[in-house]
């Protein structure tokens, strides 16, 4: 009975030894696995970087010329190093500026996409130095270009500076797009926005704007400068109908077109009232701009005695010159508008006096 109860005992107690064995073991497996896994797993991680990076390295080795743009989009691409000299294009650019890509690569980008600049110094002529001097300045600017059957057109471009191992800039990538319908549209809102829509000369803001840099360059060279302010008068008897015809539209073009004749092409002329004119006249003495009122005042007469007997148009004038760099545009157009004033007062008393037709006041 007793050698029973040991053998029992003894079975039981291997029975407990081999699970104890057994959790620990399996234990060890499990943390082992364990530690497995999280290994396995970051070097799954690890390898999905490392693919993403070899993908941005192939799409940025695809992509080489466009770096801002996906491949489909219509898009002007020109790389253009340091000399100056075209080394690469796509085949848009070719589309665009009419050439093929042989005559583009390895030509000056001056006479070939871009015209020569008329000066050595000016910004265009610079353009390219002034990108790789100064990246940061220029990764977008607007240029005036041309196409090989000599067509103008402008492009607003996006610019990528390119570096070797070294930390030189070697290459400029550039992305353009056609902007001409833009700029043309500007330049009419500016002209629109510069002229006077009747006569097509410019307006007062634009006129004092323009009549303002001539003086401070005036001032500066200490050279001449004169304004001469013309107002139309009329004078007339009462027409068939019985009515005040008053100045038509015609009649104050003529009298503008008459200035337009008689002055330079440096000269400014501008509408500052109904139909009151002003003429800015650069290089010009007080006296010399009086001479030009004489010929007018003649011109203008001359034109309607050829066209009407019943109605009679005249023009007076006041003239003031710059005498000081104290002068400012507005000081001297006040002179001239008060020269006019006076000018016109004396002219109209002298022509009621001289002329006894029925109607006139």
């Amino acid at each position: 009975m007793l050698g029973t109860i040991d053998c029992f005992a003894v079975a039981q107690s291997f029975f407990i030894l081999t699970t104890i064995l057994f959790i620990f073991v399996s234990m060890m497996f499990l943390n082992r696995s364990r530690h497995l896994q999280k290994k396995l797993s970051g070097m799954i991680e690890a390898l999905a970087a490392k693919n993403k990076e070899l993908e941005d390295v192939r799409q940025s080795s695809q992509n080489v010329l466009s770096p801002f743009i996906p491949e489909t989009s219509k898009s002007i691409i020109v790389s253009i190093d340091p000399a100056g000299k075209i080394t690469d294009v796509n085949e848009y650019a070719t589309e665009i500026f009419k050439y093929t890509r042989d005559e583009m690569v390895g030509h000056e980008v001056f006479g070939t996409i871009f015209p020569v600049p008329e000066k050595k110094d000016s910004l265009q002529a610079n353009i390219v130095s002034r990108i790789f001097t100064n990246p940061k300045l220029y990764v977008e600017h607007e240029t005036e270009n041309i196409k090989k059957n000599g067509e103008r057109f402008w492009i607003s471009w996006t610019n990528r500076v390119i570096y070797d191992d070294a930390g030189q800039p070697v290459e400029i990538r550039s992305v353009g797009f056609d902007i001409t319908k833009r700029k043309r549209l500007e330049e009419e809102l500016r002209y629109l926005a510069s002229v006077d829509p009747l006569t097509g000369v410019l307006n007062r803001q634009a006129l004092l704007e323009a009549g303002a840099r001539e003086l401070k360059r005036a001032i500066r060279y200490k050279r001449q400068l004169s304004i001469l302010v013309l107002k139309l008068n009329y004078f007339h008897g009462i027409n068939e109908m019985g009515n005040d015809p008053g100045f038509s539209d015609e009649i104050i073009r003529q009298a503008v077109a008459i200035c337009r004749k008689a002055t330079r092409d440096s000269d400014y002329i501008g509408r500052v009232g109904d139909v009151e004119f002003a003429i800015v006249l650069p290089e010009t003495p007080a006296e010399n701009a009086a001479f030009l009122a004489e010929r007018l005042k003649e011109k203008i007469q001359e034109k309607n005695l050829k066209e009407s007997n019943s109605f009679f148009v005249s023009a007076t004038f006041g003239i003031a010159g710059k005498t000081s760099k104290e002068d400012t545009i507005d000081s001297l157009l006040l002179k001239a508008l008060n020269a006019l004033q006076e000018a016109d007062k004396n002219t109209r008393q002298q022509y009621i006096k001289q002329d006894s037709r029925k109607g006139l006041k």
